[in-house]
């Protein structure tokens, strides 16, 4: 259910930006791809630096999680391939 609420508003938001509809799947799925890479960058601030404010942290750790949640659900399809 939230899955399919996402994919919906990105792709509406997908088509506003002048995608035509038969490209607004693999745009999308790219979308999630290009989340989850940007939550990696999120993470590194993290490991390279040992005095970061507790504030930031949190901050860093809360959106890498949304980037990933979404890209996750962007990503990938839950459709099971007939044998």
């Amino acid at each position: 259910m939230i899955k399919k609420r996402f994919e919906a508003m990105v792709s509406r938001a997908v088509l506003r930006h002048g995608v035509p509809e038969s490209e607004v799947t693999p745009c999308v799925r790219k979308i999630g791809r290009g989340l989850l890479l940007t939550s990696i960058m999120l993470i590194v601030p993290l490991v390279m630096f040992d005095n970061v404010p507790l504030a930031v942290k949190i901050g860093l750790q809360i959106g890498y999680a949304l980037l990933m949640c979404g890209g996750l659900l962007l990503a990938f399809d839950e459709e099971k391939k007939r044998r």
